[in-house]
């Protein structure tokens, strides 16, 4: 297994603002908590090639791999040429992510199948996908959650068919509405194509009461992707039960144990463990987390993971270490 990160979550932290030009902590109208804690330096991406600016820098973060957005590329050739040279030269991997809402479907499945073939140049083997708003979840009565699952097998059946035929495979991840349980016995296993399976967000998985445990047991075979996330439960607080983020390692998600039962799966040497840091309490920083994070993955869960080598060279493919964007 390969060790990577949400790219945008990291984008979204980095262009937060922190303070006012005072220096005083900003105050935010939104309800958020006002953060008086950052210890560790804002990065600056650049937005306009944020790929650009990750790849060559994933590995001195303790990276294999990335989970990030292919949209700005896709279209120019010479750009797909230059990520696609980063990515060999640094020797990472790449995943992706595409959606629609299944329940009001606005995307021609051609569509997916134009993205499949640009993102299979870049080396994606895996490509995550999700159906519906979090206003519909199996929580709600209508649609009942019968439909729901009617909806999600046709709006992905086109999606498994195209993907199957472009060498790739989907997986559809338990998107804080539904459990691994209820995806593998009403999607996966009624559609019943090795083009399709899981991406397992192991956070997401307390939101409908289900053990990441229990759902990575349930799902092995053919989980695909992951969002690797830990989080932190409360049962009792003066304001109801509480679930709310952690550093991996901190939560109660026991994903040392997820990840060892991930590692016997068949398809675990292609399997990204892709760091999402869940909801963050008031006064804790992003960076802070997600180094605390890599540590305790590059530690506890390293007779899991892939030969890692930190000066740009994959230890797996021979890639060129030249250190040059």
């Amino acid at each position: 297994m390969k060790l990577g990160f949400a790219a945008f979550e990291f984008i979204n932290h980095a262009a937060r603002p922190r303070y006012y030009s005072s220096g005083r902590p900003l105050a935010s109208t939104a309800g958020r908590p006002i953060q008086f804690y950052q210890r560790r330096d804002q990065p600056v991406v650049d937005s306009n090639d944020p790929l650009g600016w990750f790849i060559p820098r994933c590995r001195e973060m303790g990276f294999d791999a990335i989970e990030g957005n292919l949209a700005p590329y896709l279209d120019d050739p010479n750009e797909m040429d230059r990520i696609g040279n980063l990515l060999a030269r640094h020797g990472v991997a790449i995943s992706a992510d595409y959606g629609d809402d299944f329940s009001n479907p606005t995307k021609d499945p051609e569509e997916f199948r134009t993205f499949a073939r640009k993102a299979r140049q870049l080396g994606v083997s895996v490509v995550g996908v999700g159906g519906m708003p979090f206003s519909i979840n199996r929580f709600v009565d209508d649609p009942s959650f019968e439909r729901q699952m009617e909806m999600i097998r046709t709006g992905v059946a086109p999606m498994v068919e195209i993907a199957a035929e472009e060498g790739l495979k989907l997986g559809f991840e338990n998107h804080a509405d539904y459990r691994v349980t209820d995806l593998m016995e009403h999607v996966v296993r009624p559609i019943g194509s090795p083009a399709l399976g899981i991406k397992l967000d192991t956070g997401n998985c307390p939101l409908v009461i289900e053990d990441p445990v229990d759902a990575a047991h349930a799902c092995a075979d053919v989980c695909y992707a992951t969002h690797f996330k830990d989080m932190f439960i409360s049962p009792v607080t003066p304001d109801g039960g509480k679930i709310v983020g952690a550093p991996l390692g901190r939560g109660h998600c026991r994903l040392d144990e997820v990840a060892r039962i991930l590692s016997e799966s068949s398809f675990a040497d292609e399997l990204i463990l892709s760091i999402e840091i869940g909801w963050m309490p008031p006064n804790e920083d992003y960076f802070e987390w997600l180094a605390d994070s890599v540590a305790w993955c590059r530690t506890t869960l390293a007779g899991y993971l892939a030969p890692f080598a930190q000066d740009g060279m994959a230890a797996t493919t021979g890639a060129d270490t030249t250190r040059t964007a």
